[in-house]
């Protein structure tokens, strides 16, 4: 079995003195892998994706990226190393045009370097998104909200991330442009980027990745395939 790209040990996450909001969580992401995390609203699917991604300290245990534990290291490090959060909400900068945004999504690799990335992955996001080829100059707050969403993760891509961590994807989006999201992520799979999918929607990301996991009240409630949960053992991992 290959060794985790993104590892969690016995994860707790509190916010300063109260309760933990995720308590002895772990999980292992492995390459080529999506995993999807699903469960109820405020059963901690958030909070953990914030602290894989360096937003938030731990109270107790580790996580791991490529063996190396990430703590002290920002959100803004851990990206420009490849793991990349693509936060829940459309993550666009309205003033600035379509092209704009993937340009700015760049500046940390220093100016040298900005052009050479975008040549690299500019027609990559392009064919998986059209639309924004055509709307390359216009203004992204007037994009619509499925080409909104379609940006955030074209912003997320120019970044090269080995791993990509994506909160609630398809959130307010049309059952059309939710299979359009969904039908790039395979893509991205195939491009070699591991992907870890928060979702409630549960029935569409279960058709994509290759594991589930529930979280319930901060605890993993269950851990398979989606062949082995669905149905009645689905319903129980979220309820109990």
């Amino acid at each position: 079995m290959s060794t985790p790209l993104l590892e969690a040990r016995d994860l707790s996450v509190s916010y300063g003195r109260l309760e933990p909001v995720l308590r002895d969580v772990s999980l292992a992401l492995r390459p080529g892998e999506i995993l999807g995390l699903v469960g109820m609203n405020g059963a901690g699917k958030t909070t953990l994706m914030r602290a894989l991604s360096g937003g938030l300290k731990a109270r107790s245990g580790e996580v791991l990226f490529r063996g190396t534990s990430i703590q002290g290291r920002s959100t803004a490090a851990l990206a420009r190393s490849g793991l990349v959060i693509l936060p829940e909400g459309h993550r666009v900068i309205r003033p600035l045009t379509v092209d704009e945004n993937l340009e700015l999504s760049t500046m940390s690799l220093g100016r040298g370097r900005v052009r050479a990335r975008l040549k690299a992955t500019r027609e990559l996001v392009y064919g998986l998104f059209p639309v924004l080829r055509e709307r390359r100059h216009q203004l992204a707050g007037l994009l619509s909200g499925g080409e909104q969403q379609m940006l955030s993760l074209a912003r997320a891509i120019v970044q090269k991330p080995n791993v990509l961590l994506l909160d609630e994807p398809s959130l307010g989006l049309a059952p059309m442009i939710i299979d359009r999201i969904y039908e790039s992520l395979g893509s991205l799979r195939d491009e070699g980027i591991s992907m870890l999918i928060v979702e409630q929607n549960s029935q569409r990301v279960a058709k994509t990745c290759d594991r589930l996991i529930v979280l319930r009240e901060g605890v993993v409630a269950a851990e398979g395939s989606p062949d082995v949960l669905a149905g009645d053992r689905l319903q129980a991992a979220y309820f109990g």
